[in-house]
């Protein structure tokens, strides 16, 4: 995968090989244990990445441009994508656990965009911000749960079997 927002390795034309823009965040909280990391497990029944645990995150939409970048086409290697990709985080975090976040308070971490020959693949733009207090829900559609977890126990949940975890 390439972690670097400036460059890119696409030279196809395949559409179903061109990647999708995509956003991600970590929301994150202090907890007696440690650091802890929000992660959704998403619907069982969706064809990508059925009952896995993930971040919240998604497809960048259009409405994501905002007034400020009004038809931007997507370009991963555009620096007004970053903040594309973080109102994509806000709306996502908002749709599926019912976080309400700011942009402001989002760093940009990473970018990623899996190789060619992955199935499905999404350049995805990666933030890390505070968790709101208030109550999430999960929305009960897309997402079927939510559990705060400190990484060091998700990853051994997902070694143990107990859930599944998708790489970034």
């Amino acid at each position: 995968m390439t972690d670097d927002a400036t460059a890119t390795d696409d030279q196809s034309t395949d559409p179903n090989k061109i990647p999708v823009g995509a956003a991600t965040v970590v929301l994150v909280r202090d907890a007696a244990a440690g650091v802890e990391v929000l992660l959704a497990r998403r619907n069982s029944r969706l064809f990508f990445a059925g009952g896995a645990w993930v971040f919240p995150g998604g497809r960048i939409d259009l409405a994501d441009h905002g007034d400020d970048y009004p038809g931007v086409p997507f370009d991963e290697r555009d620096p007004r994508f970053i903040e594309v990709a973080r109102r994509a985080c806000v709306r996502e975090a908002a749709e599926e656990a019912d976080a309400v976040i700011s942009a402001a308070d989002l760093v940009w971490m990473s970018h990623w965009t899996p190789p060619m020959e992955a199935p499905k693949r999404f350049s995805t733009f990666f933030f890390i911000g505070p968790a709101p207090t208030a109550l999430l829900t999960a929305d009960g559609g897309e997402i079927h749960e939510l559990a705060w977890m400190t990484p060091t126990e998700a990853m051994a949940r997902r070694n143990a079997g107990e859930i599944e975890l998708i790489p970034p």
